[in-house]
């Protein structure tokens, strides 16, 4: 039978495993909050860090303001750092979606880093007689402020990984494109047959459309430096003291090491509206549209062996049939079309999250962030796994290729350029759809 110790909270006595660094309001979430299948805030390291980043900033603070005796300020700070190297993600084990608007979070957060300080300066596990989860460790903060400013801090600190991926992939179309750059390919609208273009073209066209996605992400990604931490329960700053109000925001920069964080104009705005995360949700999601739309293109530019397109041949990766020997199929493009509409659902759950938020709190951060950092992790594994297993080893079917931009509708554009629309559009009527006859009719009226 597992040991356990009381803890006291609002409600009365709660058992908590005696070997756990969590405390009352952790084990209530995780017995409120069943798991069953779902990731913890445990399974997300990004947010951990987010979290111990915005509780040494804090610390730091009413260390700086005298609101903490250094004493302390020392311990809370050493905990922090101790999560954040590794190793504790097991005290973490709440269902990353727990109702509350983050509170059982920012408290697992809390009685983690209580117990590890009250442990280091000589006390008891589940005591908090020296360091106290809300009396020190929560000092000065709300769930209100503490939270949103994690889930900011852990997108802009997954962000580069993500933004590595897509730049790798944009070159990687770059210089496939520039192989086979000389090999031309027959441009189709309405699925039709159109002009002639190059691989260079089709390829470098798929470059540029990753390139500016990345711009988009970056961008949004870029604008949750702005966080309400200071703005405590809706965003009126006068719930802290004036002084730590002033310097919260300087220590969260040095506590993240990045500058760039600063606080919104409207902290009323912010606690009310996260439309600034529903942005990255956004443009992550019309990334993953388009390299769909990619996966797609790749299909179908390589389907066959003998009754479709054949123009590109992909890298064979295992056989495709259990019944049909010899066939293979695209199933690397199809993994990363799969894992891209899995972010366009995400981000549709995202999107809802601005129309349930009610009056002065948006409460549902938990559902954005955690879809955002699972979207952020299903693009880099599509486009990675595309890169290296399907986009490096294409092999174009030179034959095929020459035979489609030789076919009429490439053909009756060159001369319509010579000799206009009318002209060549009446001699497409005489033949009546017959690209044989266009040939020959044009070949006999001197315009080829």
């Amino acid at each position: 039978m597992e040991k356990v110790r009381v803890e006291e909270d609002l409600l009365g006595a709660v058992e908590v495993p005696l070997a756990a660094l969590y405390g009352a309001q952790t084990r209530r979430a995780i017995l409120n909050f069943p798991l069953l299948a779902s990731r913890t805030i445990g399974d997300y390291p990004e947010m951990l860090d987010a979290l111990m980043i915005v509780k040494k900033a804090a610390a730091n603070t009413n260390l700086r303001t005298g609101y903490l005796d250094s004493r302390k300020a020392s311990a809370v700070g050493a905990a922090a750092d101790k999560i954040l190297a590794g190793g504790y993600s097991d005290q973490f084990p709440i269902h990353c979606l727990h109702g509350g608007g983050g509170t059982s979070a920012n408290m697992n957060a809390n009685e983690v880093i209580a117990n590890l300080a009250e442990e280091s300066l000589g006390g008891c596990r589940g005591a908090y007689r020296i360091v106290h989860p809300n009396d020190d460790v929560n000092l000065h903060q709300s769930t209100n402020d503490v939270y949103p400013t994690a889930c900011h801090i852990a997108i802009v600190r997954s962000w580069p990984l993500l933004d590595q991926k897509l730049q790798d992939l944009s070159d990687g179309f770059l210089q496939s494109g520039r192989e086979w750059g000389d090999v031309p390919h027959i441009a189709r609208t309405c699925l039709q047959d159109a002009v002639e273009i190059t691989f260079l073209d089709l390829l470098g066209a798929y470059a540029a459309f990753v390139a500016r996605g990345r711009a988009r992400v970056d961008e949004a990604v870029d604008r949750l430096h702005e966080v309400n931490l200071g703005g405590t329960i809706v965003g009126r700053a006068d719930d802290v003291p004036g002084e730590y109000f002033d310097l919260i925001i300087e220590e969260l920069r040095n506590s993240a090491g990045d500058e760039k964080f600063s606080r919104p104009a409207n902290l009323f705005l912010a606690a009310q509206s996260p439309d600034d995360l529903i942005a990255v949700s956004s443009a992550l999601d019309l990334l993953a549209r388009g390299l769909i739309k990619i996966g797609k293109d790749f299909r179908l530019i390589a389907s066959g062996p003998e009754t479709g397109f054949g123009e590109v041949g992909l890298p064979a990766v295992q056989p495709g049939s259990s019944i049909m020997p010899g066939k293979v199929n695209p199933v690397v493009p199809e993994f990363m079309i799969q894992l891209c509409m899995q972010v366009a659902g995400k981000h549709a759950a995202c999107v809802m999250t601005l129309d349930h938020g009610e009056l002065d709190l948006n409460i549902w951060e938990s559902l954005i962030v955690f879809n955002i950092l699972d979207s952020m992790e299903l693009i880099a594994n599509a486009v990675s796994t595309f890169r290296e297993k399907c986009l490096r080893g294409i092999q174009p079917n030179l034959e095929k290729n020459r035979r489609n931009v030789a076919t009429v509708s490439p053909l009756v554009t060159r001369v319509t350029r010579k000799y206009g629309y009318s002209t060549i559009s009446q001699v497409c009527k005489e033949a009546s759809g017959d690209t044989d006859r266009i040939r020959i009719l044009l070949a006999e009226k001197g315009l080829i």
